[in-house]
């Protein structure tokens, strides 16, 4: 196939939309900007306490915010999958639209935080060069998934999970190397370009391309009702957790936090559910991604210098110009070409 097939098919099936796709994309990426702006541990974000309702909040969501937000980027992925002929282009690609944003998005963030006060975290400028080979906040997902992408187009160039069968067998690899991975790789050992967070993501990528490359398999009615009763289980499970009901400890890479995120993120994109508004979130969900931070640490840092501190007035004005600074630089952004490709990734 030729490069101009292979863009004139790229293009065909960029147009042809799925809306129930881009309801949950706008979803997911409402779920990760709201996680982000109440913060992961008591010490970030709006720095909430741990018995708060907003720290209930997101352990709510905590196993389903990125796994959804993973499975749904293979889900697209699998509409056109690498061949052997594709895969220097489709690399080519995943390093403009995933490390240049990398560079200067994520450079651009780690100076202010260098230089303004109030945020979160603060950094020394001349470590800056460490976002290069080390993960940087949130800015770890682009490294991971550039080595996702790159693993999964290993795969598919040779035509290895084409197969349901195949397909298993990688997943459940996937899967037992993110059981035993801090066993293998413990903290001891530098988390160099965020393999480790790639180790997360790959089962749930997977889980994406399944889903849309086996859509009859996975249509089967007594397998989702079994998918859906196990996620209502152990989403009680969870809440009992919160309550002190149960002293078991959840976590994202095992036992019923990645059963969560497994059987969870497989209903919800079954769920075929839409909206028109989330759906039009989603057609910006990856510059939400890049900018929510500038748009929710910015605006709370501004209402709390002005001795605005009540949390529901904070969280409520960072999520919204979380959600909303990101579009309008995208569209400012995409006006230029050089703009454009350095801080978008086109």
């Amino acid at each position: 196939m030729c490069n101009e097939q292979i863009n004139q098919k790229f293009m065909a099936t960029k147009n042809q939309k799925n809306l129930s796709i881009e309801t949950l994309r706008g979803i997911a990426i409402l779920l990760v900007v709201m996680g982000h702006v109440i913060g992961y541990k008591s010490d970030e974000g709006m720095k909430v306490a741990d018995n708060s309702f907003l720290r209930h909040l997101y352990f709510t969501f905590e196993y389903l915010r990125m796994p959804l937000f993973t499975v749904i980027s293979g889900w697209v992925y699998s509409l056109m999958p690498v061949t052997k002929n594709y895969f220097k282009i489709f690399t080519i690609k995943k390093c403009r639209r995933l490390l240049l944003p990398l560079v200067f998005v994520g450079g651009l963030y780690y100076i202010l935080q260098s230089i303004i006060p109030g945020t979160s975290n603060s950094y020394e400028l001349k470590n800056i060069w460490r976002i290069l080979l080390f993960p940087y906040t949130f800015y770890w997902y682009l490294q991971s998934l550039f080595i996702v992408f790159f693993v999964i187009s290993i795969i598919d160039s040779f035509k290895l999970s084409e197969k349901i069968y195949n397909w298993l067998i990688i997943l459940a690899l996937s899967f037992l190397l993110l059981i035993v991975r801090d066993d293998l790789f413990p903290e001891t050992i530098q988390n160099y370009f965020g393999f480790k967070g790639a180790i997360y993501l790959l089962p749930f990528f997977l889980i994406g391309v399944g889903v849309k490359r086996f859509e009859s398999q996975f249509n089967n009615k007594y397998l989702l009702w079994t998918f859906g009763i196990t996620l209502i289980a152990c989403l009680i499970f969870q809440q009992l957790s919160w309550y002190k009901v149960t002293d078991y400890v959840f976590s994202r890479y095992s036992g019923i936090g990645l059963i969560i995120g497994i059987t969870g993120t497989i209903t919800l994109m079954h769920t075929h559910f839409t909206n028109k508004w989330f759906a039009w979130l989603g057609n910006f969900a990856y510059s939400i991604f890049l900018f929510h931070s500038f748009g929710a640490s910015g605006s709370r840092i501004i209402i709390n210098a002005l001795g605005i501190h009540n949390v529901a007035v904070v969280f409520f004005i960072s999520l919204t110009f979380g959600m909303a600074l990101p579009i309008v630089a995208e569209k400012i952004l995409d006006r230029f070409k050089i703009t454009r490709l350095l801080m978008l990734g086109r």
